[in-house]
């Protein structure tokens, strides 16, 4: 498999982590040249908002064969198709929901109001088990890229009884291995 951490290098937003970061509008356009299958809302949710963690965490993957799908999944499916390496991030997640505290974020408002999330989260979508170079184990046929907070949150809507779409759209990211 080709690695991507050169080129994630290469098209890091400039100023990252700063008070002055370059401006969405601006790096997708630097992004889009190097990766112009990627759709705007991957874009920005997964690699513009967390390039260092994409670099770090997903830059050993060949994001220039990546293809992109939104597709439309149960919550069933949601629940049982797609793993994470982070499965304690999610799991942590889940248990806030019922926290007074994090009752004011506006994403759990959000997803308590609309049932779903806003924005898709991204799935990398795999044929077998792979291993991530910091031995994280991905387990096919679903992992989970990019929304950690969503399927925790979404997971807590289910635990709880409360209300949760019969549908959710999720970002299904397909890589040929080499």
């Amino acid at each position: 498999m080709i690695r991507s951490d050169r080129l994630l290098y290469d098209i890091a937003p400039e100023g990252f982590g700063e008070r002055n970061c370059e401006a969405w509008g601006e790096w997708r356009e630097r992004a889009h040249d190097a990766l112009p299958q990627f759709p705007d809302e991957v874009l920005e949710q997964w690699v513009y908002r967390h390039w260092k963690a994409v670099l770090c965490n997903w830059g050993w993957l060949d994001f220039q064969a990546m293809q992109f799908e939104k597709q439309w999944w149960s919550t069933e499916d949601v629940l049982a198709k797609i793993h994470s390496p982070h499965q304690d991030v999610i799991s942590k997640l889940t248990r806030r929901m019922s926290n007074p505290i994090f009752q004011r974020s506006w994403l759990v408002q959000k997803m308590q109001a609309q049932g779903t999330w806003p924005i898709a989260p991204i799935v990398l979508e795999c044929s077998e088990d792979l291993f991530a170079t910091n031995g994280r184990h991905l387990v096919a046929p679903y992992n989970l890229l990019e929304g950690h907070h969503r399927m925790g949150y979404l997971k807590g809507l289910v635990d709880s009884g409360q209300h949760c779409e019969k549908q959710h759209p999720v970002w299904v990211a397909q890589l040929p291995l080499h």
